[in-house]
């Protein structure tokens, strides 16, 4: 007698897959989770979750227990990036992509302000598009002239090394 095919199940809309995979994460002790909605943003996914490991160890934990849970929910086998070195992990469940980081990592890639960052509105003139924002207004007034830094701020200045030393390779002066 053969065995029954297997049915899959059908797979989860967006919002119920994010609701699914916030809940594993934070079961998993996950720090920091973040949702960003990237419907219209994007079309690569609709939603993405950033959340933070407090280890190499608990972010490669946590990547594990999202891939059998999509499995056992029976949702199509997720794409996996980072797994062996585990700072950074992405996990692409289709709709919906998750970014598992070690802190230091996470801060120094903060893709939450990557992707958060407000699209212009439609219909809004092009000129107000391409306006510089407020934060290009500060960088350019900090990338002033040094005389108006203040003097603690400055990096001393350094002298030209000088070799004492030829150096091997160099042709006799």
């Amino acid at each position: 007698m053969k065995p029954a095919p297997s049915r899959r199940a059908a797979p989860l809309s967006p919002a119920a897959l994010v609701e699914a995979l916030h809940g594993i994460i934070d079961d998993a002790k996950a720090e920091d989770i973040v949702t960003l909605d990237l419907a219209g943003k994007t079309s690569i996914a609709d939603a993405m979750v950033v959340a933070s490991g407090r280890s190499d160890r608990h972010v490669g934990a946590i990547a594990e227990r999202i891939m059998s849970a999509l499995k056992e929910m029976g949702q199509p086998a997720p794409r996996v990036e980072g797994m062996p070195v585990c700072d950074w992990v992405l996990i692409d469940a289709g709709d919906v992509i998750v970014h598992l980081f070690r802190p230091e990592v996470r801060g120094f890639y903060n893709l939450e302000k990557l992707w958060g960052m407000g699209r212009p509105q439609e219909g809004a003139p092009a000129e107000e598009a391409q306006k510089p924002g407020p934060a290009r207004k500060v960088v350019a007034k900090t990338a002033g002239d040094a005389e108006d830094a203040p003097k603690s701020r400055r990096a001393p200045a350094r002298k030209p090394a000088i070799r004492t030393t030829p150096r091997r390779n160099a042709a006799p002066r």
